[in-house]
């Protein structure tokens, strides 16, 4: 009997006794010391901001544009006898130098009837005064005696003739020296209409031509690149010697060119379609030898880059441009950690960015980029100075 009952429990104490054993094996297994993850520190490259001393240069872009472009037209008619051989495009006229000349028989005529016209009425003009000095001998012990009796009102009509034929004599001239066609300043032409032997009417178009003693160029500015500057919207100088300079450098055959002009003015107004401002800058005499490069002038056309020399500021924050991040925030290593800041840029160009407000001398500015960035993240510096292009690594 007690062995059937040992057959049935034996598997209930088997695993009684396996339990015992767990329970006991737990209750004297040794507890694992628990520790921190370490946490993952982002090295970045970085550099410290320092002080210079620099000029707020801007930079801009133009085309080249006479000061004085025409189009030249006849004041008189008829047929073309001759040019200039300066009369192509491209030709150097001088001041005053005939360029065309147009038949001037009927002019010469028209000059000789004008003399003969105004010899005539100075005739006239002296019978008339010589009848007058008669009548008033002749009525000379008349009362009153009219006008008209006098011959006053003939003498006047003498005198206006008189003035009529010298007006036309002076109209036959003018024609006469409208029929050799020339410029009152130099220049050069960039296009021509007519040909010798053609015939010409009184305001045709004759050639395209624009002066050479002054180019412009018209540069498009932002309106904080004004305060690099330090010129206000509708500057003017005519004190041209002290005008802000301006080095312009264009590529012409592979090979780069540089003149040197000023600025003359701001425009008064905004661009309504860019809000941005003009300035006006020159070069006098483009063409003249003084104001070659080797040889090249800053031709009429071309397209220009402008360098502008601005206002030097000293002892002002500087850090490499890629420093500065959108919105004109930086990055800053500040007791190990990651500190997001917004600054004042006074300027920046494309090496650096000057800043006027928040940030000081010999803080640490990370130049490399950041993933995700989050305020207080653990930082190190890989080495300062190095350069900005340098990439983010994680340690």
């Amino acid at each position: 009997m007690l062995k059937k009952w040992l057959r049935k429990l034996s598997p209930l104490l088997v695993i009684a006794f396996g339990f015992g054993v767990f329970v006991l094996l737990q209750a004297n297994r040794p507890i694992p010391e628990k520790k921190e993850p370490e946490a993952r520190i982002l090295q970045v490259y970085t550099t410290r901001a320092h002080l210079d001393t620099t000029v707020f240069d801007v930079y801009a872009q133009g085309e080249v544009k006479a000061k004085t472009r025409i189009e030249l037209a006849a004041q008189v008619g008829g047929r073309i006898e001759s040019v200039s051989d300066q009369f192509i495009a491209g030709g150097d006229v001088k001041a005053g130098s005939p360029l065309l000349q147009i038949e001037k028989i009927d002019y010469e005529l028209a000059l000789s009837q004008a003399e003969a016209a105004l010899a005539n009425a100075r005739v006239l003009l002296e019978k008339a005064e010589a009848d007058a000095n008669v009548a008033r001998q002749q009525l000379a012990g008349v009362k009153n005696p009219s006008p008209l009796a006098l011959k006053i009102p003939q003498v006047k009509e003498a005198k206006a003739n008189v003035k009529a034929a010298e007006a036309s004599l002076a109209r036959a001239q003018l024609n006469l020296d409208r029929a050799t066609v020339s410029l009152p300043y130099d220049a050069r032409i960039s296009a021509t209409r007519v040909e010798v032997g053609q015939y010409i009417a009184p305001g045709q178009n004759l050639a395209s031509v624009f002066g050479v003693d002054e180019v412009i160029v018209r540069l498009a500015l932002k309106q904080e690149e004004l305060a690099s500057l330090g010129l206000p919207i509708g500057f003017n100088t005519t004190d041209y010697a002290k005008a802000p300079r301006v080095v312009f450098s264009a590529d012409i055959a592979n090979r780069n060119y540089q003149w040197e002009g000023f600025i003359s003015h701001i425009e008064a107004n905004i661009d309504e379609s860019t809000r941005m401002v003009h300035a006006i800058a020159r070069l006098p005499f483009p063409y003249s030898s003084t104001n070659l490069d080797n040889g090249m002038p800053m031709a009429v056309g071309l397209y220009v880059n402008a360098k502008i020399s601005g206002k030097q500021v000293d002892r002002i924050v500087s850090i490499p441009r890629t420093a500065l991040l959108p919105d004109d925030r930086v990055f800053l290593i500040t007791n190990g950690a990651l500190d997001i800041r917004e600054v004042q840029v006074a300027h920046k160009n494309e090496n650096k960015a000057y800043i006027e407000s928040g940030l000081s001398e010999g803080e640490i500015v990370v130049v490399s980029p950041i993933r995700n960035p989050i305020r207080g993240m653990a930082l190190a510096s890989i080495k300062e100075g190095e350069d900005d292009n340098a990439m983010e690594t994680d340690q």
